[in-house]
C-alpha cells in the first residue's frame, strides 16, 4: 500500500545511517613518517558488543589490561572481505590517567558524547575494537593526533588542524 509515511520512514533510515567521510588525500600524503611508521604493524581488533548488542563482547578480556595505546571504533561489514571498512572514532588510552585499553573500550558502553551514543546505538552490533598497544604516554598522543588529523573520523568531534590551510608564504605586495 505504501504512501506518504513509508516515504518519511525511508527517508529517516537513509538520514540515520548516513555518514559523512572526508576523504583528503593531502592529508593522507602529509602524515609524519614516524607516526606512518608506528601503525604499520601490530595492531589487533575483537568485536565490541555481544550478538545482542547488549553488552561488551567477552573476547574484550583479551584486550590488555596493563597497557596503553591507540585505539580505532571500526565497522566491518565485508561485503567484499578484507577490503571493506569504515573508521569511525580514534581513541586513546594514556597510561599516566591509569587507563588500560580495556579499562577504556568497556567505558564506551556508557559513553554519553553524542557522537559516541550515535555510533553505538547505530552500528554497536557491527563494531570492532582495534588497538595497537603503546606505552609512552606522549607517542600515544601523537599516533592520536596525526590519525585524527589525516584520517578524519566521522565520529570524533575534535579534528586537529581541520580548519587551518597552511600554504606557503606569499609577499602582500
Amino acid at each position: 500500500m505504501g504512501g506518504f509515511m513509508d516515504t518519511v520512514d525511508m527517508c529517516q533510515r537513509e538520514r540515520l545511517y548516513s555518514q559523512i567521510f572526508q576523504l583528503n588525500i593531502e592529508k593522507w600524503y602529509s602524515i609524519d613518517s614516524e607516526i606512518k611508521r608506528i601503525v604499520s604493524n601490530g595492531w589487533k581488533c575483537v568485536k565490541f558488543l555481544n550478538e545482542e548488542g547488549t553488552g561488551i563482547n567477552e573476547d574484550i578480556e583479551t584486550v590488555p589490561n596493563d597497557s596503553g595505546g591507540v585505539y580505532i571504533f571500526l565497522l566491518k561489514p565485508d561485503i567484499i572481505p578484507v577490503m571493506h571498512r569504515y573508521i569511525m572514532y580514534i581513541g586513546r588510552a594514556r597510561r599516566k590517567r591509569e587507563y588500560s585499553l580495556r579499562k577504556r573500550c568497556k567505558e564506551y558502553l556508557r559513553d554519553t558524547r553524542p557522537y559516541v551514543r550515535y555510533m553505538r546505538a547505530t552500528w554497536g552490533k557491527e563494531l570492532f575494537f582495534c588497538y595497537l598497544p603503546i606505552d609512552n604516554d606522549e607517542t600515544i598522543e601523537k599516533v592520536e593526533r596525526e590519525l585524527v588529523r589525516v584520517i578524519v573520523p566521522p565520529c570524533n568531534s575534535y579534528i586537529p588542524d581541520r580548519y587551518v590551510d597552511i600554504r606557503p608564504e606569499q609577499s602582500a605586495f
